[in-house]
């Protein structure tokens, strides 16, 4: 699968089960009640991902001013808008669980769902990552930063800054970019991105 977010090409390999979830129907219509949300859901294997892309290069000739200066005056702001994000996803994941359980025959279909790998299928996907999102430490949180320079200080503190925000909702908290997602199994960034 293949996805372009943020000026950025994502593929992810066969293995993964992904959902965009900033252009579903469902964040479509919870977006209008304040609901925030992250660019990706994924499903791999007995972990839920969630993945929020940012890209801070100039993609402009006429961009002048970098646009990571608002993060590097108020980076713990920052990080805490992302988790915000987080959160609001997993509130909205379980609003999705409760809509499709008042349906009768989700509920008859949901112990088929539970054995059967899960697919993009709405029911099967939805249910799957509302089954993750119950134990925290199957709740990876994945937060690309595409800069212009290397940054480790401010990427340090943006990560440490999201696992306190996160703590107890998330077992993993990350940062990727271009040199450092080999924790991403089939999963690269495209090329020419």
């Amino acid at each position: 699968m293949e996805f372009i977010e943020s000026g950025l090409h994502f593929r992810f390999g066969e293995e993964w089960v992904i959902k965009k979830y900033d252009a579903h129907r469902f964040y479509q219509g919870l977006s209008g009640s304040g609901l925030k949300g992250v660019d990706f859901l994924g499903i791999l294997g007995e972990g839920l991902f969630l993945f929020e892309i940012k890209n801070f290069r100039r993609r402009r000739q006429w961009q002048e001013e970098n646009p990571l200066e608002a993060v590097l005056d108020h980076p713990s702001e920052f990080a805490e808008n992302i988790a915000y994000k987080v959160e609001d996803t997993l509130l909205a994941i379980d609003a999705i669980w409760q809509y499709y359980n008042r349906k009768w025959l989700f509920r008859r279909l949901l112990p088929a769902f539970r054995r059967l790998p899960v697919t993009e299928n709405d029911w099967r996907f939805w249910a799957r990552a509302y089954a993750l999102m119950q134990d925290p430490g199957q709740v990876n949180v994945v937060l690309w930063m595409e800069t212009e320079r290397a940054r480790p200080a401010l990427l340090t503190e943006i990560e440490a800054a999201l696992q306190h925000h996160l703590q107890g909702r998330a077992g993993s908290v990350r940062i990727a970019l271009r040199g450092n997602h080999d924790f991403l199994r089939g999963f690269e960034l495209a090329s020419g991105a």
